[in-house]
């Protein structure tokens, strides 16, 4: 599995997805609270209201939950060797995170796990670290067969299984 050499190789996401990901957050939330206010107003005059209100702070603490999650593990540049990636330019973090393919201890998520979409994750076990990415990212696939070809042949055999297993009940 190991005997091919990665040059130097930098994935980032295009300008859309970076703003989606830092930002619909903020831009969402202050909608919802703006329909949140007079819910919160008119609540005792209208029990029937609280069901709305519940429901949109529910909402908001679904969405920021999931967007300060993605925060900490979604970085804006991966860039992959033939040892390493090295993920960097995190939301309002200047932290860089060094993941060695021999460290990597489980990959899920995404293609990983074939599904067509969704987060892909990394895990680190000796280090502890965990970092995901979307399909968005420019070359995704590229990184994930980079990844693939780089992790130990037990975790390699384990996803690949997963993205077989999951063609075989599509052409069932």
């Amino acid at each position: 599995m190991k005997e091919n050499i990665i040059e130097k190789q930098t994935f980032t996401y295009p300008l859309l997805f970076r703003f989606i990901f830092r930002y619909m957050n903020f831009i969402i939330t202050i909608l919802l609270l703006l329909y949140t206010i007079p819910l919160v107003v008119f609540v005792s005059e209208k029990i029937v209201l609280a069901f709305p209100l519940i429901f949109n702070l529910l909402i908001i603490f679904f969405l920021n939950r999931h967007y300060f999650h993605l925060y900490k593990i979604l970085p804006y540049q991966i860039e992959s060797d033939d040892e390493k990636i090295i993920c960097s330019k995190f939301y309002l973090s200047k932290k860089e995170i060094v993941i060695y393919y021999n460290d990597i201890t489980l990959l899920s998520g995404g293609i990983f796990e074939n599904k067509i979409s969704g987060l892909m994750n990394i895990f680190d076990g000796k280090n502890n670290v965990h970092i995901g990415f979307y399909k968005k990212l420019n070359n995704s696939g590229k990184l994930a067969t980079i990844i693939l070809s780089k992790v130990n042949r037990e975790l390699y055999d384990v996803a690949l299984e997963k993205i077989i297993s999951g063609k075989r009940e599509v052409n069932k």
